[in-house]
């Protein structure tokens, strides 16, 4: 039983900080688009 749990304990140290990594890209690329439309570019003159 030692062994099952160790290799659940590792697949878990792989795989959380890569969803926690998603999940604040994801968020991050929200923020992004919701800026990109709310800001107002200024107007480039001649």
């Amino acid at each position: 039983m030692g062994f099952v749990s160790a290799i659940v304990i590792l697949l878990r140290a792989f795989l959380l900080p890569r969803a926690a990594l998603a999940a604040e890209n994801l968020a991050l690329r929200q923020q992004f688009a919701v800026l990109q439309v709310s800001a107002k570019r200024p107007r480039l003159r001649k």
